[in-house]
């Protein structure tokens, strides 16, 4: 029989690794279709932030703005590995951009106790605005060799890594890969990886805010 001891040490140790990840449990996909706007534009994102999008804010990109993230994408990609580091490039800018919109371009706590600040985002938040950019990539014709995917989803209440992830998916072959926008601050660039690499777990270079490579390409 287990111990009273035990199992209050166990849930204190899963609660506390919920409260340090600041992530849903539930995956973001679910987020994705109630908030995620499926054809957004320069002039209409919509985007999410104070945790699991308590909060949604509607943005318009200066012609300057949308020009920044256009720019990344040229000249055009000669293959859909370039085209992906292209992609990273432009969500970072994208992301920077939009976070000085929102009023999320400041420190990130990620842990539970911010949960209802505007100001902060989690995981979820992360990948159903990455979502966004990648679907407005698309939108405006920036993509020649990938296209959006479905969203990541790794953990669970039981487990240590609750993690959501955007998902590229390349058109020759359909392999995923992870635009993963939440292991930094806002303006630092995603990793890109494999889907399958990303759910196995967590790179430990990339974790507590590591500098981040201009990208990384398993």
């Amino acid at each position: 029989m287990v111990s009273t001891s035990i199992v209050r040490g166990w849930l204190a140790a899963t609660c506390l690794a919920l409260l340090v990840s600041g992530c849903s449990v539930i995956p973001a996909s679910q987020f994705v279709e109630r908030y995620g706007d499926p054809t957004p534009t320069p002039q209409n994102l919509t985007l999410c932030e104070g945790y699991s999008c308590h909060f949604g804010t509607h943005v318009t990109l200066s012609p300057g703005e949308w020009a920044q993230v256009k720019a990344v994408f040229e000249p055009p990609a000669p293959d859909a590995a370039t085209e992906r580091d292209r992609v990273a490039r432009a969500v970072e800018t994208l992301d920077l951009l939009a976070a000085q919109h929102t009023g999320t371009a400041v420190q990130q706590r990620r842990d539970w106790i911010n949960k209802g600040d505007p100001s902060q985002i989690d995981c979820v938040d992360h990948t159903v605005n990455t979502v966004t950019y990648l679907r407005l990539f698309a939108n405006a014709g920036l993509l020649r060799w990938n296209h959006p995917g479905d969203p990541a989803h790794r953990g669970s209440i039981i487990g240590w890594d609750v993690a959501n992830t955007a998902v590229l998916v390349e058109n020759d072959g359909n392999r995923g890969y992870s635009i993963d926008t939440a292991l930094g601050d806002v303006g630092l660039p995603p990793y890109v990886v494999p889907v399958e690499q990303w759910i196995a777990g967590p790179i430990p270079a990339f974790r507590n805010n590591a500098a981040l490579p201009q990208t990384y390409r398993g």
